[in-house]
This record gives structure tokens, sequence and C-alpha cells, in this order.
């Protein structure tokens, strides 16, 4: 018996011995492209004027959702791409989130920040 646990002990040494001196594959590298998904970051906003329209779309006739008071702090989901003037202003429209409402608002009567407590500093301090 103790022949047969010395083959078996040789048999598996010389079996690891074998594949551990063969050559290593280096895995393949994938460079795949940046997404903006995966780079996402916020912006906020605060409402200057008294009273903001929010749109269904980013137009100055587009149907009116709501309006939307001084102060309030508006969570920022995207942008058009090109400037529009509107009353004499030149903005983006940006699509928005307030609590739980997307539409658009024009660019004019807010002030973009980078982070939701600077929005909140902002907005404490039109009050």
């Amino acid at each position: 018996m103790n022949k047969s646990k010395y083959l078996l002990f040789s048999s598996l040494l010389s079996l690891s011995l074998l594949f551990s001196c063969q050559r290593q594959v280096e895995p393949e590298k994938i460079t795949l492209p940046p997404t903006p998904v995966l780079s996402i970051r916020s912006n906020w906003a605060v409402v200057k004027s008294p009273f903001l329209r929010v749109r269904e779309e980013p137009f100055a006739d587009a149907k009116i959702q709501t309006h939307v008071r001084r102060g309030a702090v508006l969570e920022i989901i995207s942008r058009t791409e090109r400037k529009e003037t509107v009353e004499n202003g030149s903005s983006y429209w940006y699509n928005i989130n307030y609590e739980g409402l997307r539409g658009w608002v024009f660019g004019s009567y807010i002030e973009v920040l980078d982070s939701q407590s600077k929005a909140r500093e902002y907005s404490a301090g039109l009050e």
C-alpha cells in the first residue's frame, strides 16, 4: 500500500511540474472607449427669477408644466447643444428634475453650480 501512495504522489508531483513549466499566456488587453455613463457628474441649479416656467420641451412656446419659485434647487440632467436667445437672454435649455418632476428651463433664469451643497448655500443667500 505504501508503494501505491508513493506512485500516486510521484505522479501528481510530475504532473504539477509538467504544467508549471508551461509558458504563461498573458491575457489580451482590451481598451474600451470612454463612456458618459461611467463619468456622470451631477450639476445643480438655483432659480434666480421670482417664478420660473418648467416646460415639456426645450422651446419658448412649449407647454408649461408648472412654475418653480425663486431659490428652488434643481438637479440638472442635461442641456441642449446650442445656445438660444429668449427674452433678450442667451443661454442653453436645461433638462431638470425638481422633486420628481422632469422638464426644461431656460438657463438665463438659473444659477448653475457643480454640487448640491453649493446650490443650497446659494439658495439660502437669496432669501
